[in-house]
């Protein structure tokens, strides 16, 4: 089988991995981006973005999504608390969010490939990093991105697992928003 070489491979193609692939690919880096995970799958996350990023990279209100400009939080013992914001900041559903930044990096010039892969660690700093997805096809490159995730198993195998104390707890939710009138 051939091995199809680029000058970058990026492994994960949530926020951090297809961001990275769009500003590469916009500069002309012949870029791979590869997202393992089936179309649709949920991934825990607070599905926020901040306002400062907004300021920072406004095109990401154009991903689904509604701005909050206040909340209400309730405590496990009932009690509420209102915060009304003084800027506002953006909410998505985590898939369309995760979408929306996989199809720009794919407008942009990167290649994408649906596949969860595995990699071959270098024999030295000279050869490329090799990338294998369940096919059988093989991707080729001086440089891996390491873009899977909190739990990365790239970086597991590279620098060793994070300590339990550097790993927040998190959760998940899905909760339906009432329609925009």
């Amino acid at each position: 089988m051939v091995t199809e070489r680029f000058d970058i491979l990026i492994v994960g193609a949530g926020p951090a991995g297809s961001f990275a692939a769009e500003r590469l690919a916009r500069d002309g880096v012949r870029v791979a981006l590869f997202d393992g995970r089936p179309a649709g799958e949920p991934k825990a996350c607070g599905g926020g973005v901040t306002s400062k990023a907004l300021k920072q990279w406004p095109h990401l209100l154009e991903a689904v999504g509604r701005t909050v400009e206040e909340l209400e939080m309730y405590s496990p013992g009932g009690k509420m608390l209102f915060l009304k914001l003084e800027e506002p900041f953006a909410i998505y559903s985590r898939i369309a969010f995760d979408s929306y930044l996989r199809d720009r990096a794919g407008e942009a010039g990167a290649h994408i490939f649906t596949e969860r892969v595995s990699f071959q660690q270098r024999k030295s700093e000279k050869d490329d990093w090799v990338v294998r997805g369940q096919s059988g096809a093989e991707w080729s490159a001086p440089l891996l991105v390491a873009a899977d995730g909190a739990g990365s198993r790239i970086a597991k195998l590279l620098a060793g697992a994070l300590p339990k104390e550097e790993m927040e707890v998190a959760f998940g939710y899905r909760a339906p928003l009432p329609k925009e009138e």
